[in-house]
């Protein structure tokens, strides 16, 4: 072994002591004592330094190493380093924003939902679309909440962003950052009577402003309800137990439990229940995360069809959990459907798929399937049920 590789491997061993370090930190926050495969990580560093057919940089592959463990759990957990860390930490009142949640898929980042009326929407943004540079950086060692804050910035300013979708070539789009107010449900009673709610996103309040929009529709005659949580994905899960126990006189709303984590359950409170009548849901790709949590739990209670595409699958809990170097924020729990089915990283699976019908262009045609299919469904149950 030469003088060169022999330091090399002192300082890649430097570095393995610092992720047992890390792994001791871990058990004792998580409960995990089990850190026995660093053995072969440190043989792995070894025999890469020992045989590689040139010279390694030992910091990139470190820094590869951190990220291929966390792109091994799931899309939102990561290493964050010290830059990275304070990034994720910046806040502030006078940001702006262009509308998109995103999370990891594959390599990229990748866009869950975009946010109603923001200027991704209005760029044609929509969920799936991966993201390949942001102001010409790749997105590729990113993780999801870094990626996130760079899209923020002084209100006016503009990012740049390098998209990639299927069946298309790279398209660059440069999105101004403004900003949004977070829009509330909006109703409607459709032509053959059935009442209509677009719930775009949902936050604390949004209980609240759709109880007021159920009972305008019920005091209009609306005997039957369209719930549409396609593309609703800002949130925490947690704001989606409150509204669904509008729909439901009882019972389990939502389960959340990790290996380390103590299951909690969330019950619905009968008392707050707001319609009793038939409900359809409509989801696609672009559901995620607390609208999730009502449509699983809707779904589990046999409230009536859940319409649609397999939405996104993202409902976790994380911890950031400091490091002597930078932090991990590392999912520690996820949420499921009353009856344990997983929601974080599989989705909601409709009872009644139903595809978007795109044109050749891959935009969306001028149908609503989705929507009509609700409402054959809906009176086909009104029929049975005279």
């Amino acid at each position: 072994m030469s003088p060169r590789t022999r330091l090399l491997v002192a300082l890649a061993s430097t570095l393995l002591i610092g992720y047992i370090a890390v792994g001791s930190l871990l058990g004792r926050v998580l409960g995990d004592t089990t850190y026995g495969q660093l053995s072969v990580f440190n043989e792995v560093v070894r025999l890469v330094l020992e045989a590689y057919v040139e010279p390694v940089n030992l910091d990139r592959a470190m820094a590869g190493a951190r990220l291929g463990l966390t792109d091994a759990l799931d899309g939102d957990s990561a290493y964050l380093d010290d830059e990275e860390l304070k990034l994720y930490n910046q806040t502030s009142k006078d940001d702006a924003d262009v509308g998109l949640l995103l999370s990891r898929r594959g390599p990229f980042l990748m866009v869950v939902s975009t946010r109603a009326g923001s200027p991704a929407e209005k760029a044609g943004m929509k969920a799936g679309d991966v993201i390949k540079t942001i102001d010409g950086r790749q997105s590729r060692p990113l993780s999801a909440p870094v990626g996130q804050r760079l899209l923020r910035g002084a209100p006016g300013s503009v990012v740049k962003l390098t998209l990639m979708r299927a069946g298309s070539d790279s398209v660059d789009v440069s999105l101004v950052r403004e900003r949004v107010v977070p829009p509330s449900p909006r109703e409607r009673v459709l032509a053959d009577g059935t009442g209509y709610v677009k719930v775009p996103e949902i936050d604390p309040r949004t209980s609240d402003e759709l109880r007021t929009e159920l009972d305008s529709l019920r005091r209009g005659g609306a005997r039957a309800l369209i719930l549409d949580l396609r593309g609703a994905g800002f949130g925490a899960p947690v704001d989606g137990v409150k509204v669904a126990e509008l729909f439901l006189k009882g019972g389990t709303v939502t389960k959340l439990a990790g290996a380390k984590y103590p299951e909690q359950v969330f019950t619905a409170d009968p008392a707050r229940s707001a319609w009793s009548l038939p409900v359809a849901v409509l989801i696609d790709t672009g559901t995620a995360g607390p609208a999730e949590v009502i449509a699983a739990a809707l779904l589990d209670a046999g409230r009536g069809p859940i319409v649609g595409e397999r939405s996104f699958g993202r409902a976790p809990l994380q911890k950031l959990v400091p490091l002597p170097e930078g932090g991990l924020l590392v999912t520690v729990a996820k949420y499921s459907s009353p009856k344990g089915t997983a929601i974080h990283g599989r989705g909601v699976e409709p009872s009644v798929p139903v595809e978007t019908v795109e044109d050749e262009e891959g935009a969306p045609s001028g149908r609503d399937v989705i929507l009509e299919k609700a409402q054959e469904l809906l009176k086909a149950e009104a029929k049975k049920a005279a």
